[in-house]
């Protein structure tokens, strides 16, 4: 039997899909509240620590990030024991180091607290993929992952450029910056019991755990033991691939997370919360929406090199443009690459590992791609004040720009998963996707 699941894989979608698509979509808002916010924040947080722009990224992020890196290897690996057993855990890390940051007086709490903070987002960032993949179907998989992924996240953003902005009216700079970091707690509180009420995901209790009486009573699936096989090996090219990818784009893509709002806002002339509001609301949200709904018909691959090679040529551009032309048509150059990147990697890029592997190391090949990625935020975090500072703005912007160019071709060279069930890949491994791939290049001669 070449799909063991496939009795679930074929349902329409439903009420449940759409409850655990948004419950998974929760820790990425939370995740792209603190990292966007605490780019919005930045200048109070100088004038309150003293600190330089680079000795403020290292506070800020490279703890965080750092964070991820551990929490992502560490409930990667535990994933295999149980993903409802962890998915709840990740929620309350975030919410303890998000809530604590109202309450501190020195950079050694700070880095502690969002070190603590990244843990819980770097946990999510895996299980959280994960657990949307394994409850979808097979048809709108990419839906459930590019909404739950790519979609919150930028919702999680514009949240916190909402918020920064409101409270900035009301608030003095000391007190502002401790209210919007805190505020990152309330999303991860409003799911930590919601995510510990949902059942085991039918491939965990399928193919790790193998228990069909709890399979049949929480999906009303049967199936029997013989049916399942195990895939033997899985290609290091490919899973290497998926994290190369996500390295390379987060280089790209944190450049702008990190300093839009507090050098490319500058040198436009606007202020940087209402300059991250209108590239999220106007460009990359409403974008990410149309990836996700899309992703299943046109294909992963496809989307996220055209994804790369729009931010590339639009970076390079922008390059150029800045300074030369007004403030309105660089800010919508920006614009535009703003949309490639979510058409594209910003919606996809965090899908490979999930979906390329069986799913006893699912959580781990996950971990590792999520890693990929984290090092390039890294990269950016150490290396793009300095690219500013020594060679300026423009060198900086093409190195970006050629950058996201070759990481289109990278991307070509991963197997598409597009509508190709889990448990095919789980049987039959990466041979199912050239099969699926070979019988619809037959279907259009």
């Amino acid at each position: 039997m070449e799909e063991p699941l496939k009795e679930y894989e074929e349902k329409k979608l439903n009420s449940f899909h759409i409850k655990t698509m948004l419950i998974a979509g929760a820790g990425q808002i939370v995740d792209g509240y603190d990292l966007t916010a605490a780019a919005l924040v930045t200048t109070s947080l100088m004038a309150y620590f003293g600190s330089s722009l680079l000795t403020l990224s290292t506070y800020l992020f490279a703890s965080i990030i750092s964070g991820n890196i551990v929490g992502a290897l560490i409930f990667g690996y535990l994933a295999k024991h149980g993903r409802k057993r962890f998915y709840g855990v990740d929620a309350a890390l975030m919410t303890l180091g998000a809530l604590l940051q109202a309450f501190v007086s020195s950079p050694s709490q700070l880095v502690f607290l969002r070190f603590l903070l990244g843990l819980g987002i770097g946990a999510d960032y895996v299980l959280s993929p994960l657990v949307a993949a394994e409850y979808s179907n097979r048809k709108d998989r990419g839906k459930m992952l590019g909404i739950s992924g790519g979609v919150m996240w930028n919702v999680g953003a514009l949240i916190s450029a909402v918020v920064t902005l409101t409270l900035g009216y009301f608030l003095p700079s000391d007190i502002l910056w401790r209210a919007v970091l805190a505020l990152g707690s309330v999303p991860a509180i409003s799911v930590i019991i919601a995510r510990r009420r949902y059942p085991e995901t039918p491939h965990y209790l399928l193919f790790i755990k193998r228990d069909l009486k709890e399979l049949g009573e929480r999906y009303n699936v049967r199936t029997f033991l013989e049916n399942v096989k195990r895939v033997s090996g899985i290609s290091l090219s490919v899973l290497l691939l998926a994290a190369l990818s996500w390295y390379l784009y987060d280089i790209g893509a944190y450049s702008g997370v990190f300093f839009g709002p507090s050098v490319i806002a500058q040198k436009l002339g606007i202020n940087g919360v209402l300059f991250e509001l209108i590239i999220l609301a106007a460009f990359s949200v409403p974008w990410n929406f149309v990836s996700a709904m899309t992703n299943d018909r046109l294909g992963r691959r496809k989307l996220q090199a055209i994804g790369f090679v729009g931010m590339g040529l639009t970076t390079l551009l922008f390059a150029f443009l800045l300074g030369k032309v007004s403030a309105i048509v660089t800010l919508l150059v920006y614009g535009i690459s703003s949309i490639f990147n979510s058409l594209g990697p910003g919606t996809i890029v965090g899908f490979w590992g999930v979906e390329l592997f069986p799913a006893e190391i699912r959580g781990v090949t996950q971990g590792i791609t999520v890693l990929g990625g984290r090092l390039g935020v890294l990269t950016t975090t150490f290396l793009f004040p300095i690219l500013l500072a020594d060679f300026g703005i423009f060198a900086t912007m093409i190195t970006l720009g050629v950058i996201a160019i070759g990481a289109a071709g990278v991307s070509m060279m991963l197997p598409e998963p597009a509508r190709v069930s889990l448990s095919k890949i789980e049987v039959s491994g990466l041979s199912a996707l050239r099969e699926v791939k070979a019988q619809s290049e037959e279907a259009t001669k």
